[in-house]
């Protein structure tokens, strides 16, 4: 069966979520070597924040793909019985 232009899309988006989020944990961990060597971190911390914006709109765009046709419905919600 071959991949709907959709679900190649959310994969693409997948892939870029998960080689950000790679991205700021070496960040993270950059950031702890450096404010343990007590050097300064302003520009770390402006990469970190300017990923985490990245971050959020492509778990946005992810979502909105991903969950466009489970409108109204709350996957999350516990199953009545």
């Amino acid at each position: 069966m071959k991949p709907t232009a959709g679900s190649e899309n959310i994969e693409d988006l997948i892939n870029d979520l998960i080689a950000l989020q790679l991205a700021q944990v070496a960040d993270l961990r950059e950031y702890a070597q450096a404010t343990a060597a007590g050097e300064g971190t302003v520009q770390l911390e402006r990469t970190l924040r300017r990923r985490e914006q990245q971050r959020s709109e492509l778990y946005r765009k992810f979502e909105e793909r991903a969950f466009r046709g489970a409108k109204g419905t709350d996957s999350t919600a516990p199953a009545e019985r």
